[in-house]
């Protein structure tokens, strides 16, 4: 009889991999199948939890709840300011939808640390490490792994041969083996984060390498932590100093490009945003409003701003203050998530469940590494 402890969850979380690389392999033309493997999976990994919870079993290891109180804080603010906004805005169910991507990575990330008990989290790094090593291998194929192809990436132009999405799951796992000094895997995430080149990831992952020796298992001293926060609640007045017509105007006599060209579509998709007179609070409201006006982008590409517009100053700062609190007491963990911070300026993540379950696994296995540390280094000087 299969127990509800560690190794089932391993086993639902089989199938969660499963189920995203199944839809990721179909170009998620047809998600529906991929969702009903991702709930089904979700919640049978939460039933060892409520088999505890009910008392059926003592369970010996302490509720470790912290980067769930977290998330906690930011789904109920988030929620509360899209229900008060209902009466002007009208119900739409893209609001339950959000809060459910952004709320799900932390659940299931609490089922998982408290139910396995290894100071390692290797097995769930390595599932989506492994599984999607192979999937870029198939989508793009051996062949194509030529040096021509190679000698075809331009920084400059932003171009590779294999430019993908991936670049988010080879980045993380190559701040995951580069920590833990796991050199043959670190060696094969680098390479394929370079070849699926985003520009952002590339420079993180450069700066990580430079920065590591001096970054510790210690919390962020405050003065960092906070000129951190300041400057991602503030980065909006930048962004809507960016897309004003005179600096567009001025970046395309200095640089002669096109600034909408340059920046993707953003600078006429949040153009259209700012410009709209409807009320926007409301979360998701951005979304059905991109879709009302017919933007080819159904997203607003800035994760922060749209926090701003949607869920109001309070929101922005809330949201801020709780995913840096889940990295600050472990400076490693703080570089890797301002990183995907800096993505939310100007791009869009947060929705994206699979990615940010990932960073939280990450990070947890980085803490308990650094925990260990802490206890081998106590050891030895109770020793000396």
């Amino acid at each position: 009889m299969l127990r509800l402890d560690h190794k089932f969850t391993k086993i639902t979380y089989f199938f969660f991999v499963f189920s995203w690389l199944l839809g990721d392999y179909s170009g998620n033309r047809n998600d529906d199948y991929k969702y009903a493997f991702w709930i089904m999976s979700f919640i049978l990994a939460i039933f060892p939890i409520i088999y505890y919870a009910l008392g059926y079993k003592k369970m010996e290891k302490k509720w470790d709840n912290y980067t769930l109180k977290q998330i906690l804080i930011v789904v109920g603010v988030f929620a509360m300011i899209s229900i008060c906004a209902m009466p002007i805005n009208g119900f739409h169910l893209l609001m339950w939808k959000d809060l459910y991507y952004i709320l799900m990575p932390a659940l299931y990330v609490f089922a998982i640390i408290n139910l396995d008990d290894n100071n390692s989290l290797d097995y769930y790094v390595n599932l989506i490490f492994f599984t999607y090593v192979a999937y870029f291998v198939y989508v793009f194929g051996i062949s194509s792994f030529t040096p021509a192809n190679f000698a075809r990436i331009s920084f400059p132009e932003s171009y590779s041969p294999w430019e993908s999405g991936m670049a988010d799951i080879f980045a993380i796992c190559f701040f995951y083996y580069y920590t833990r000094k796991k050199w043959g895997c670190c060696l094969i995430a680098g390479l394929l984060n370079f070849m699926s080149f985003k520009r952002l990831h590339l420079f993180f992952m450069a700066f990580y390498i430079v920065a590591k020796p001096f970054l510790k298992n210690k919390p962020v001293p405050k003065l960092i932590e906070w000129g951190c926060k300041i400057g991602l609640i503030l980065s909006p007045l930048f962004i809507y100093a960016a897309t004003s017509e005179n600096f567009a105007n001025w970046f395309e006599i200095t640089f002669h490009m096109n600034l909408n060209s340059f920046t993707s579509g953003r600078f006429n998709q949040i153009n259209l945003i700012n410009g709209l007179s409807e009320n926007m609070t409301g979360l998701g409201m951005t979304h059905l409003m991109l879709v009302k006006y017919g933007f080819p982008v159904k997203r607003l590409h800035c994760d922060i701003l749209r926090f701003l517009i949607e869920t109001t100053v309070i929101g922005l700062v809330v949201f801020v203050n709780s995913y840096l609190n889940i990295a600050k007491r472990n400076q490693k963990n703080f570089s890797l998530i301002m990183f995907f911070m800096i993505i939310m300026v100007s791009s869009t993540c947060i929705e994206n469940t699979f990615y940010w379950m990932l960073i939280f696994l990450v990070m947890e296995g980085i803490q308990r590494d650094s925990h260990r540390e802490e206890i081998s280094h106590g050891k030895e000087l109770s020793k000396g």
